[in-house]
């Protein structure tokens, strides 16, 4: 623990101490909130001429790319840091206010981009710097200008906009030149702002440029000043007749310094290689993470109510994020129905990503639980709702060390590379300060990325890594350029000025700390350590600021990140061991156990019952007898058995057969087949066919429940006489095939089934047989068998069947297994029941 907590403390020292030369936003906080600055739009909106009351404002915190690539290009070692610009007023920031109408008698569609906005239904645009000046301005020329400020020479009226409306002192500066055709009007006619008007305007003269540039290059402030308004009469009738107004409307901007550029926000246009690398990335880790997890489905390894908090909590948080965004920047300028589009569009991009994450999650326990990863016991205990553990203080404890070497790193990595980091929270840009409730989507997106990254990235790509890549040797250079390459396309929490392979280096050198952590430590080390990682990140523009509306942020955020810190002290010092608390099965894994504990019985059962039959037939001299037994399940109700015994001739042998036929299926009627097997062999060796059968009846009916029954055959041959003896309870007729005829052998009533009355009074039929003759003795598995059109092989087949064996030149045990191929062929190897058979020649 102490290594760790060492190279956290380094890499967080080593983060703040570069961070003034990669943090793009380094010495320049937010210090305004969105409220503050559409506050001062308002009040310059009335200066120039114009409420706002029934137009709506859209205000996004832009970071100026283009001019820092600009000042690269133009400096370039020589460029300073992005801390020090700050310091020497770099205009690297602003706070961008388009004022528009709604749409809802405009076009139906709309992107949500600013500058779409401003050009379909903006009416006036302000950039403010972070001392709150305007720093550009500009009406659009499609919509009605509404600034209007009276004067007396437009030179008034450009001085007025410049000096009391946008605060700069024109002192400072010269007036170098201007474009005008028209310099003076005529005197302005007094209005009466208590009394309401109809207002009309006409254009006067054409468009006038004044310039101003600094004095004193010392001094603070932007070097030239550029202003363009258009000369107006506005007509207004009021209480007393129609008034005319001399002024002009603002028509543009702009406070300047050298090699500022027009547009400062760099338009977000990556080039073919960043899609290559993004659909790729993308499409690599979708393809993993619902293989894993479909998998892991199919196989049953699924905690189901984990997988759904999990789907529902990053669905909801995505969700509820994006409809922030939506409702506190585009809602007022969006009609109902694109607002209903947007909503189930965010609703199904956000459900999208839950069902990743759930599967994410899925592939990651499944093969966490196989590889008896670490912390997975601490995340058992977490869903059983117990958390003061010393186990989790450890890894809360790792996650915080880890963050700091995360964070370390990123700053060594772009230090070394010359690379500065600016914020991207999201795919539209950076969007945190226009929304309200900042702590509340800084931890939602901070949270989600951490669980979809040590779920997705880490989780289950590395895992499924490590599973084929035992050599470490090899598993971690893969690993870490595989990983590289995810984290760059679809796991970035900022954007870089560098390339899309600037960012798949940097990365790639972050993987193996991720790697060796989740490694060493586990899925809660990675997943605290990305998530203080993300939300530092995140949190960065606000820290240093004047305003206490913006600044408490920083603070509350800071506290949040202590808390877990607190925490796993407490926890690590104080807490148990979790393994005190049992092991947790999943109940996946229980039904898994049960099952495999159930195959493995059935399995012994399936062993001993064919156990209780005969392994080899008996060696009688003139005789050659063959049965087997094909169960429908891995155990079955048939059984069947032949012995030698004596009889009443002690001197001769005689070869006693059976075939027993429990109702039902599996391992009810294999229980009962066991039981009866057990009767009739302990009588088989001596006792007449129908002596048996009468003296096990009343066992047999007592001990078995109404529904269940047994047919039964016993056949003695006597090979010395050449007779044979049958009784049959309730079995199917043997078969004797005799000079290439088949036919059924009739045997005595009664013929009732086992099981089914106390007393049967069975009888036995005696006949001899002929040399050459061939005997079939089968259960109802072979007549009813079933091909895949539903058609049973039936009891009229049968002698076809034995009528088509070569029973003259075949042994039994050859005509046997010729008829089990024939049958499981004609079944497709789908039997409808138990099927067994002996086959008897003399």
């Amino acid at each position: 623990m102490a290594y760790w907590i060492f190279l956290g403390a380094v890499g967080y020292a080593l983060f703040f101490l570069l961070r003034p030369s990669v943090d793009f936003n380094a010495g320049n906080p937010i210090h305004e909130s969105r409220a503050t600055v559409e506050s001062r739009t308002s009040e310059l909106a009335r200066e120039l001429g114009f409420s706002t009351d029934s137009l709506h404002m859209l205000s996004t915190r832009t970071q100026h790319l283009g001019y820092y690539e600009i000042l690269a290009d133009s400096l370039g070692d020589s460029l300073s840091r992005p801390g020090e610009l700050h310091e020497r007023d770099a205009f690297l920031s602003s706070w961008l206010v388009t004022v528009a109408t709604s749409l809802d008698e405009l076009e139906t569609s709309l992107s949500l981009s600013q500058s779409d906005l401003f050009e379909r239904a903006g009416h006036l645009q302000l950039r403010y710097d972070d001392e709150g000046k305007v720093r550009r301005a500009a009406t659009n020329s499609v919509t009605d200008n509404p600034t209007f400020v009276p004067g007396d020479s437009l030179l008034g009226v450009a001085q007025k906009i410049v000096s009391d409306i946008f605060a700069y002192d024109l002192s400072e500066y010269r007036l170098s030149s201007v474009d005008i055709r028209d310099t003076s009007l005529s005197d302005v006619t007094p209005t009466f702002d208590n009394n309401s008007a109809n207002v009309s305007e006409t254009d006067v003269g054409s468009n006038t440029t004044f310039h101003w540039q600094i004095i004193e290059k010392a001094n603070a402030g932007p070097e030239r000043l550029i202003l363009e308004i258009q000369p107006k009469i506005r007509e207004v009738n009021g209480q007393y007749g129609t008034q005319i107004r001399y002024g002009a409307s603002l028509i543009s901007f702009a406070a300047t310094d050298q090699n500022e550029p027009e547009q400062f926000a760099r338009p977000f246009a990556p080039d073919s290689q960043y899609y290559i690398v993004l659909y790729l990335t993308v499409g690599l880790l979708v393809v993993l993470v619902f293989f894993k997890g479909i998998k892991h489905i199919n196989k049953g390894q699924v905690e189901w109510k984990r997988a759904l908090f999990v789907f529902v909590t990053i669905t909801l948080a995505i969700f509820l994020w994006r409809i922030l965004f939506l409702i506190y920047t585009h809602r007022p300028f969006l009609t109902d129905d694109m607002f209903t589009i947007l909503f189930f569009n965010f609703l199904l991009f956000g459900a999208v990503c839950g069902l990743y994450g759930a599967l994410a999650y899925i592939g990651w326990e499944a093969t966490a639980r196989e590889n008896g990863d670490e912390q997975l016991h601490v995340i058992d205990a977490f869903w059983r709702y117990r958390f003061f553990f010393r186990e989790t203080g450890d890894g809360l404890l790792r996650g915080f060390a880890l963050g700091g070497v995360l964070l370390g790193g990123l700053s060594l990595a772009l230090y070394l590379m010359g690379l500065v980091f600016y914020q991207h929270d999201s795919q539209f840009g950076f969007t945190e300060p226009s929304i309200s409730p900042k702590l509340l989507t800084i931890n939602m997106s901070g949270w989600v990325n951490a669980w979809l990254v040590a779920l997705g990235h880490i989780g289950v790509v590395v895992g499924f890594l490590r599973k084929r890549l035992p050599n470490k040797k090899i598993f971690y250079p893969v690993a870490a350029i595989l990983l590289g390459f995810l984290c760059a396309g679809s796991a970035a929490l900022f954007g870089t000025n560098g390339t899309i392979w600037h960012e798949v280096i940097l990365f790639t050198g972050l993987a193996p700390v991720l790697i060796y952590a989740f490694d060493r430590a586990g899925i809660l080390t990675v997943s605290t350590g990305w998530w203080i990682f993300a939300v530092t990140i995140f949190t960065l523009p606000y820290v240093g600021s004047r305003s206490m509306d913006i600044g408490y942020v920083a603070w509350v955020q800071f506290f949040i990140l202590g808390f877990p810190f607190l925490y796993g002290l407490a926890s690590f010092r104080y807490g148990n061991s979790v393994s005190e608390m049992g092991g947790y099965i999943p109940q996946y894994q229980e039904r898994i156990a049960n099952h495999l504990r159930v195959e493995k019985e059935i399995e012994i059962a399936r062993e001993s019952q064919f156990k209780l039959m005969p392994l080899r037939p008996p060696s009688i001299p003139g005789v050659d007898v063959y049965g087997f037994f094909l169960p429908s399940f891995e155990v079955g109700g048939d059984y069947f058995d032949y012995v030698v015994g004596r009889n009443s001739r002690p001197e001769a042998e005689i070869l006693t057969m059976t075939i027993a036929d429990v109702s039902g299926k599996a391992m009810k009627a294999a229980m009962h087949a066991v039981f009866t097997s057990g009767l009739l062999l302990s009588r088989l060796s001596n006792d007449h066919p129908a002596s048996i059968l009468r003296e096990v009846a009343p066992t047999l009916y007592h001990r078995t429940d109404p529904q269940t029954f047994i047919t039964c055959i016993i056949a003695q041959y006597d090979p010395e006489m050449r007779k044979l003896t049958i009784a049959n309870a309730g079995h199917c007729l043997p078969m004797i095939k005799r000079e290439g005829r088949a036919e059924f052998i009739t045997t005595p009533a009664p013929k009732y089934p086992l099981g089914l009355f106390d007393r049967v009074d069975y009888q036995a039929l005696e006949t001899n047989l002929q040399p050459g003759d061939f005997l079939l003795f089968y259960s109802d598995g072979l007549p009813e068998a079933v091909d895949p059109e539903g058609n049973r092989f039936g009891y009229e087949n049968l002698a076809g069947l034995l009528e088509s064996l070569d029973t003259d030149q075949k042994t039994c045990n050859e005509i046997a297994l010729d008829i089990k191929r024939r049958i499981q062929k004609f079944s497709d190897y789908q039997l409808a029941d138990d099927t067994t058979i002996i086959c008897l020649k003399v």
